[in-house]
């Protein structure tokens, strides 16, 4: 059975999204409740508090301690932090083992979805803040009947093909269940 990789984001307290200084708060706060140096500091003021398990909880601590350095090493820098990124969905992927197909952006087909941006002026008429146009999406049918939609990139007003779909393999969820498509990207994407 695949092994699940430690999940630094569980171990540091942080949520997926969380930004450097987040994360760089709860690494502070936590690696100063494990520290073998403030520990040791109060097995000295206080000698009586030895008590049976003393050394599996001052080796957990350690443990914590080695576990939250390591994560705090790898998500403090960011391409670090992506390629960990990367690993961390490829493994819950595998583990879970959700994947429906693994398909080409040739394999999905172009579609044409009304769209509009918003230009966010507050001048109080909110249809002449928006501009519409035709953005190309791309999708694949599901077994459960739903869809696998991935936004196209570029212009409005760009027609299918003209741009490269994807830059690299991409994970697509399905919109009415719980499986996933691989993407991988196109030959004639790779030159």
């Amino acid at each position: 059975m695949y092994k699940m990789m430690p999940d630094f984001y569980e171990v540091l307290k942080v949520s997926e999204t969380a930004n450097f200084e987040e994360i760089k708060g709860s690494y502070k706060q936590l690696i100063l409740q494990c520290h073998p140096d403030k520990l040791q500091q109060h097995d000295v003021a206080d000698p009586n508090r030895r008590i049976v398990g003393e050394e599996e909880r001052r080796s957990q601590n350690l443990s914590d301690f080695n576990a939250i350095n390591e994560a705090w090493n790898t998500l403090k820098d960011p391409i670090k932090r992506k390629h960990y990124d990367a690993e961390l969905l490829q493994a819950k992927f595998q583990a879970h083992n959700n994947i429906y197909a693994h398909i080409t952006a040739s394999d999905m087909r172009s579609i044409q979805v009304e769209g509009s941006e918003d230009r966010g002026e507050a001048d109080g008429d909110a249809d002449a803040d928006k501009e519409t146009g035709t953005v190309w999406s791309y999708a694949y049918d599901c077994r459960c009947g739903g869809q696998y939609l991935l936004d196209g990139a570029g212009d409005l007003d760009e027609s299918p093909g003209q741009s490269g779909l994807v830059a690299s393999d991409a994970i697509v969820e399905c919109s009415e269940c719980s499986l996933v498509i691989i993407v991988k990207q196109s030959p004639t994407m790779s030159e």
